[in-house]
């Protein structure tokens, strides 16, 4: 997403130019000696908020204090980190991958902030730890981001809207019925009051006689106002379709494209047990309303570096390959993954800048730099679901690594 790269970006800016990040660790009473504690991220407390003007605040991240460019306000500090929970019961929180002790589904992977507190003093929240004024140890508080969960609900494609507050999940729940869930910042689903102006359609191309035409069917409210959902016949596996959604009455149509390569498989309902459900002992705080708080990113992209130019440069190149499948295949929220190792893989080359002949030297950081933007184009409108636009920003990032690949084959 456009936000999980704006600060990881930030401080891939700062590689380029030569500073080095130092990891965190403190003591607490109580909990191991050493704790690897989240870096400290600056953000402004208006992100993702409505302005007088209709418009969204734009997302800011910085690397150290100061005020926000877009509104002056005070930048806040917080500490993000990924914790595992149930798709559907966020009050599980793991710190590893696993099976949810309520349905037995996967746990997901959802951005949090980590503070800590003392029991029974809620209005203290701090960014490290430390002691309590009874003397005692503060505990971890994990509480959920903005944006810090984009896993699918019904087990269909999840993607944000380009308002930057809400979330749109497409399902091909049963053949030939798509339905379209929406969700908030937090993802949680919007009450059946906020779904009643929201309206949409499917458009599907069928061909007949050798001609391909294009149809168009209303999405229609379910009963309940849990979802919009349109029955499209003849749609046949593969599925590639487009749906346009209107969010609220007076706002712009939408453009999201999804593919299904099979049906999507709705979670299982929660399994009875005689064993008592183990929740963790650390505090999940759930916003009853969403505040304006800052969004948040998962945990730092790590990638094995190779030891030469050369196996760097192939190394982008089969990220770059493997963008192109994930764009063929409709998997644009996906794209990212790939995107990232290819940056990192980037920055690494700076490393042996020495190494290389003056000419060279001189446009490796252009180089880097145009591979990074293009990373954040692709990442960006992957997660708007938008098709056009990623193809667009495709090209972008295979013309840098056409330019990274000049750097291979460097003589000695």
């Amino acid at each position: 997403m456009a936000v999980r790269l704006a600060l990881v970006l930030c401080a891939a800016v700062g590689v380029v130019l030569g500073s080095i990040s130092t990891s965190v660790s403190a003591r607490q009473q109580g909990q191991p000696a050493d704790i690897d504690l989240p870096p400290m991220s600056w953000t402004c407390p208006m992100n993702g908020v409505a302005l007088p003007d209709g418009t969204m605040h734009a997302d800011v991240y910085e690397a150290e204090k100061g005020n926000c460019p877009i509104c002056n306000m005070a930048l806040v500090a917080v500490r993000l980190d990924t914790i595992w929970t149930c798709p559907v019961h966020a009050v599980v929180a793991e710190k590893h991958a696993g099976a949810c002790p309520i349905d037995r589904r996967a746990l997901v992977p959802m951005t949090v902030a980590v503070s800590w507190t003392c029991a029974g003093r809620p209005e203290i929240d701090r960014t490290t730890p430390g002691s309590c004024p009874d003397g005692s140890a503060t505990v971890v508080k994990y509480t959920p981001r903005p944006h810090g969960n984009h896993n699918p609900q019904h087990g269909g494609q999840f993607f944000m809207a380009p308002d930057n507050w809400h979330h749109l999940e497409g399902a091909l729940s049963q053949p030939r019925l798509v339905r379209i869930y929406v969700y908030d910042n937090y993802t949680k689903p919007l009450t059946r009051d906020r779904m009643r102006p929201v309206e949409g359609r499917v458009i599907t191309n069928a061909a007949a006689a050798g001609v391909t035409r294009e149809r168009s069917v209303p999405l229609v409210l379910s009963s309940d106002g849990r979802y919009l959902e349109a029955r499209v016949d003849g749609l046949t596996l593969p599925a590639s379709l487009v749906a346009k959604v209107r969010l609220k009455a007076d706002g712009p149509e939408h453009h999201f494209d999804f593919t299904f390569t099979g049906l999507s498989e709705e979670p299982p309902p929660p399994q009875a047990s005689s064993a008592p459900v183990q929740t963790p002992t650390t505090p999940v705080q759930i916003p009853t309303t969403p505040a304006p708080v800052p969004t948040g990113v998962p945990a730092r992209i790590d990638v094995p570096i190779p030891d030469t130019v050369d196996e760097i440069v192939a190394q982008i190149v089969e990220r770059n390959r493997r963008i192109g499948e994930l764009i063929d295949r409709g998997r644009l929220t996906d794209v990212w993954l790939p995107a990232f190792e290819a940056k990192e893989l980037a920055l690494a080359m700076g490393a042996h800048a020495a190494e290389m002949p003056t000419y060279k030297r001189t446009s490796l950081e252009p180089a880097i730099q145009r591979l990074l933007r293009a990373a954040w184009l692709l990442d960006g409108f992957g997660d708007l679901g938008n098709l056009a636009q990623v193809v667009a920003a495709y090209g972008d990032f295979r013309a840098a690594v056409s330019g990274i690949e000049s750097f291979a084959q460097v003589p000695r």
